[in-house]
């Protein structure tokens, strides 16, 4: 009687996951085979330091916000911080209780949380104001609070 041996198959050899289009390998894990993969949204720097307060977060949202050719976000403050870098082209931030800034692609700003921060956010430019925005809300309230 012949006995009939298992199909045996060969062992592959583990392929290095491809790094999907537009992401990096996250450097921070050195060369681990397996290591994850990053996509930098935006990077942006401030002109000034920064004063965050995250105290009783408990929602992180984070969009993209295109402001249109002479567009404007009206007048409205934020419950919570909001921290945003201009991907793409001029901001003309104007502050009821503080200076007006310009900020162009790569400028990182703070809106900082409260009634007494009421601003608008203005396209002064002759492009399509681009931004990422990271709001931090203590609740699941509203994003913005429109100023008459």
């Amino acid at each position: 009687m012949a006995t009939t041996s298992p199909r045996i198959r060969p062992l592959r050899a583990r392929r290095r996951p491809t790094v999907p289009a537009g992401d990096v390998r996250a450097e921070e894990y050195d060369d681990h085979p397996y290591a994850p993969t990053a996509r930098h949204l935006a990077r942006g720097t401030a002109p000034e330091p920064m004063e965050l307060h995250a105290d009783g977060v408990s929602e992180v949202l984070i969009r993209r916000i295109t402001i249109p050719v002479s567009g404007s976000t009206g007048r409205h403050f934020h419950p919570g911080d909001v921290l945003a870098v201009v991907e793409q082209g001029e901001l003309t931030h104007v502050a009821d209780n503080g200076p007006t800034h310009v900020y162009h692609a790569g400028d990182a700003l703070l809106e900082p949380r409260g009634e007494e921060h009421v601003h608008e956010g203005i396209n002064t430019g002759g492009d399509e104001v681009v931004l990422l925005v990271t709001y931090l809300n203590s609740s699941a309230g509203p994003l913005a609070v429109s100023v008459g």
